[in-house]
C-alpha cells in the first residue's frame, strides 16, 4: 500500500474542500495527525477520523482523489482509545486555509495516549518521534494517563502495560519501573485482582 506525505494530505484536504458547498467537521486521528500536524517522519497510508464521515463528506474524498490522483483512503476508526475529555482539547488546522472543511485533531497528549492503546512498534515510533520533536514531558504524560483514561473500554492491566512500554521507549527504563507500582496503586489492573 501506498504511504503518503504531509505535503500530499494538505493538497488532498484542500482538494476535498473545494468539492463541499456546506460545512464539515473532519477529526483526523493516528499517523495522519502525527504527520500532518506534529511533523512525525513516519509516513501513514491513510486518513483514520474520530467522527463519521457524512455522504457529502465522502463524496467529496471521491471527488478529490479523482483530481488529485492520490488515492488516499478515509476511514471512521471503528475502535478508539482515547483520554476522557480530549474532545474539549480539540485543535482546529489552519482554518484559514479551508472554505468549508473543518480539520480537527488531538492535542498532542491526547495523540500520544490514543496510540498508547493499540501500542504496536509503529505506534512506539511513532509516539517517540512525537515526544522527541515536540519536547513532551514526562509529568504531562502521567498526569494525563492516570486522570483521563480510567475509563476507557477493555483491560485496564493491559493498557498499563502498554503506556509503560511508552515510557519505558521514550524516557528511559528506570521511569517505568518507578512508575509502574504508582500505576497499580491507582486502578490500573485487570478486573477482581
Amino acid at each position: 500500500m501506498k504511504i503518503f506525505t504531509a505535503d500530499q494530505f494538505n493538497r488532498f484536504l484542500q482538494a476535498i474542500d473545494n468539492f463541499l458547498d456546506e460545512e464539515a467537521d473532519l477529526i483526523l486521528i493516528g499517523g495522519t495527525a502525527a504527520a500532518l500536524f506534529y511533523k512525525a517522519s513516519r509516513a501513514t497510508k491513510d486518513m483514520d477520523t474520530y467522527n463519521s464521515i457524512s455522504k457529502k463528506l465522502r463524496c467529496a474524498h471521491e471527488k478529490a482523489k479523482a483530481m488529485t490522483g492520490l488515492n488516499i483512503p478515509l476511514e471512521q476508526s471503528s475502535v478508539v482509545t482515547s483520554p476522557q475529555d480530549f474532545e474539549d482539547r480539540l485543535q482546529v488546522y489552519k482554518p484559514e486555509m479551508f472554505k468549508h472543511l473543518i480539520v480537527k485533531h488531538p492535542e498532542i497528549i491526547d495523540l500520544i495516549l490514543m496510540k498508547t492503546g493499540r501500542c504496536s512498534s509503529g505506534d512506539l515510533e511513532v509516539i517517540e518521534d512525537l515526544v522527541r520533536k515536540n519536547k513532551v514531558k514526562l509529568n504531562e504524560i502521567v498526569d494525563r494517563f492516570t486522570r483521563e483514561m480510567k475509563t476507557t473500554v477493555g483491560d485496564l492491566s493491559n493498557l498499563r502495560l502498554n503506556f509503560l512500554a511508552v515510557i519505558e521507549r521514550c524516557f528511559g527504563e528506570s521511569s517505568a519501573q518507578k512508575l509502574d507500582g504508582q500505576l497499580v496503586q491507582a486502578g490500573f489492573v485487570s478486573q477482581g485482582m
